[in-house]
């Protein structure tokens, strides 16, 4: 059995508003996959990754890591297997210091003091923050703060990573530095974003999700140079590639 595959089928979840945000989704991730989940505002992504992480739970449908649901009863092992780090990097900081941050998950657990210190500093390495353990995460600056929460999920060492728009508000060279990390994690990952050029260069594979269902998924090279695609879901060809000879004649041949 391998946790570091996921499997989404027929989801749907309603808001009590009676906003429907997810509409009978079916998505599989293997082992090892890279995937972009992109979509206007408002598209359900946010909510797919909450009903993932089990932070509420669907009206119908499933959600399968290896071959363990996601339901109340088992919300311990999956969130040992499945990591989230949040759009906003203060969501998950709260203690005194960076080093007691990315303690709280594997302490919470009941490890060995031993075993937590190897697992934050393991972590803290491979962010490449090891030198700001002993600061409060307040005084940290955006990148530092999104890198800190990427190591309070690390430290756990999960087998999926999830993150919703890791590079969001950050400066060019905070940026590069997460997308290195991103890089860095070998495992299975699933990234919402509306960075596009940081999910073509990190993804190569592209789930686009549009009013709650799935509108296309694919290579992401060919889903992220459908400019009519993209267009039709409120997005834009990446910015590297807007000037691209080749995407400027398909976007000609369209008019």
């Amino acid at each position: 059995m391998s946790h570091h595959k996921l499997e989404i089928r027929d989801l749907h979840f309603s808001y009590p508003d009676g906003h429907k945000a997810v509409d009978g989704i079916s998505i599989s991730v293997g082992h090892g996959e890279s995937v972009g989940i992109i979509g206007a505002n408002g598209a359900g992504k946010s909510t797919l990754l909450m009903l993932l992480m089990g932070i509420i739970f669907p009206d119908k449908g499933e959600i399968i890591v290896g071959d363990v649901p996601v339901n109340k009863k088992t919300l311990p092992f999956i969130r040992q297997r499945v990591g989230m780090v949040f759009q906003d990097p203060e969501d998950q900081l709260f203690m005194p210091t960076v080093y007691d941050d990315v303690a709280f998950g594997p302490r919470n657990y009941k490890l060995d003091e031993k075993d937590v210190e190897k697992r934050v500093l393991y972590a803290l390495d491979l962010v490449g923050i090891t030198h700001l353990k002993d600061r409060a995460p307040f005084k940290l600056s955006g990148g530092e703060k999104r890198a800190a929460a990427i190591a309070t999920v690390l430290s756990m060492t999960p087998d999926i990573l999830v993150m919703d728009e890791p590079t969001s508000a950050l400066d060019h060279r905070s940026r590069k530095k997460i997308m290195g990390i991103l890089k860095g994690f070998e495992h299975t990952k699933i990234i919402t974003s509306h960075d596009l050029d940081m999910l073509m260069d990190i993804c190569k594979r592209i789930v686009i999700i549009k009013d709650g269902k799935v509108l296309a998924d694919g290579l992401a090279v060919d889903i992220l140079t459908d400019s009519r695609l993209l267009d039709s879901c409120g997005l834009e060809v990446p910015l590297s590639l807007q000037n691209c000879p080749k995407c400027g004649m398909a976007k000609n041949s369209e008019k």
